[in-house]
């Protein structure tokens, strides 16, 4: 899969955030996506979600997530509750964590007619994908990506 996002795009900070934390000896790790850069073989997005080890349905869903590229930052997030999807609230609060900002659809795809004018103010308005689902945690990691200087990636683990 291509990292060429048109319908989202990602701005990394200026500088480097370090807020990330490998849970891993702490909480149960339930999911790990990688964006790999195809040609170089690098992991560009390391994102991980961990749940206490005796969870029921009601758990927060913690995130943490590295970006490797132009610039090194991470971010941490987490989300708790019921009634929607946890872990893209929590990957959506890891990026904001790590100074990333996002814009266009959350779903990678424009809702409504595709012009190039409504592709140029979609992408002017920020992308919330918290709530939205796997699709859009992959489409945000992939315009984070992109943003890194990766222009060709696959996503494992989503």
């Amino acid at each position: 899969m291509k990292t060429r996002q048109p319908y989202m795009r990602a701005i990394l900070p200026t500088v480097s955030y370090s807020n990330a934390l490998n849970m891993g000896d702490k909480k149960e790790t339930i999911q790990q996506i990688l964006v790999i850069d195809k040609k170089t073989e690098r992991t560009i997005v390391d994102a991980r979600f961990y749940m206490a080890r005796s969870a029921d349905g009601a758990s927060p869903v913690y995130c943490s997530m590295w970006v490797h590229g132009s610039i090194h930052t991470s971010g941490r997030g987490t989300a708790g509750g019921w009634g929607y999807h946890k872990q893209s609230v929590a990957l959506a609060s890891a990026i904001r964590s790590a100074g990333i900002e996002l814009y266009g659809s959350p779903y990678g795809h424009p809702v409504n007619s595709d012009t190039p004018a409504q592709t140029r103010k979609l992408l002017k308005t920020h992308a919330h994908i918290g709530g939205h689902g796997s699709g859009s945690m992959t489409c945000a990691l992939l315009a984070i990506a992109y943003a890194a200087g990766c222009r060709d990636a696959i996503v494992v683990g989503a």
